[in-house]
């Protein structure tokens, strides 16, 4: 599952790390500033909550058969909005959710097989999010992600920059100054809700656990200063969608996967 990368925890480091590799790819140039939509954030009620506990504490403690209970009957397992080359039609939801995070191996039906399997790390970073969106009447996802107002624009400044598909977009939740050096210095820019390429990140570490306080980010005007990783995102995360079934209790129901 470290081939898929979630945006909490360890993981954030991997992305971090993906993205300062190839900060030498980007042209740090001035580019035309990319606005994005951020949602409000959907307001847990106290089943949700529950759900999240119960999945925390399953994970925590490594109790495979408690997170397949978690499961929901319609599972599915998305990439890029559509339905991933790779989910199993012939599986149920639980087979599917298995393959996924590593439980077993793709086309088998028994626990086990898969290196470094069972991917708890990784279901650790969703259970730790607290970031969700309201999708749709039913659906509620995690990480929160944001939506380009203007997908032209947003070509224009991937050509500006020249990095193409190697550049890592994040967004900020809310207006945040951005200074000079990561623990902060003067203010070399203002940015509000808008997605920027991120450069660089603070501290490194070779040990995943240790996830960045801050990122450094390229500004529209070129310049590049340094934001607080506290209310920055991926602009394409990993998620993971709930919702409520029959019964009236919180499940997952999808994995969704960026492009």
């Amino acid at each position: 599952m470290r081939q898929h990368w979630t945006v909490t925890a360890a993981a954030i480091t991997l992305l971090a790390t993906a993205a300062a590799a190839s900060a030498d790819e980007i042209k740090q140039v001035p580019y035309p500033e990319v606005k994005v939509q951020v949602p409000e954030l959907f307001k847990a009620d106290a089943g949700f909550q529950k759900m999240q506990k119960t999945l925390m504490d399953a994970i925590e403690s490594k109790n495979a058969q408690a997170v397949a209970s978690l499961v929901g009957p319609s599972f599915v397992w998305t990439q890029d909005g559509a339905i991933s080359d790779q989910f199993d039609y012939g599986g149920d939801a639980l087979q599917n959710f298995k393959v996924v995070f590593g439980f077993r191996a793709a086309g088998k039906h028994a626990d086990g097989g898969v290196k470094d399997g069972p991917y708890w790390e990784t279901l650790y970073d969703f259970a730790a999010n607290k970031d969700f969106q309201k999708v749709n009447d039913a659906l509620v996802c995690g990480p929160v992600t944001a939506t380009i107002v203007d997908f032209d624009v947003f070509d224009q400044a991937n050509q500006k920059l020249g990095g193409g598909d190697s550049i890592e977009w994040y967004f900020t939740l809310g207006d945040m100054a951005v200074t000079v050096n990561p623990k902060g210095g003067a203010v070399v820019g203002q940015v509000g809700k808008i997605a920027m390429p991120v450069l660089d990140h603070f501290p490194k570490s070779n040990d995943d656990s240790v996830m960045p306080t801050n990122y450094k980010v390229l500004l529209p005007s070129g310049k590049s200063g340094w934001i607080p990783a506290a209310i920055t995102r991926p602009l394409r995360p990993e998620r993971l969608c709930y919702a409520m079934t029959a019964d009236g209790s919180w499940k997952i129901v999808a994995y969704q996967q960026p492009e």
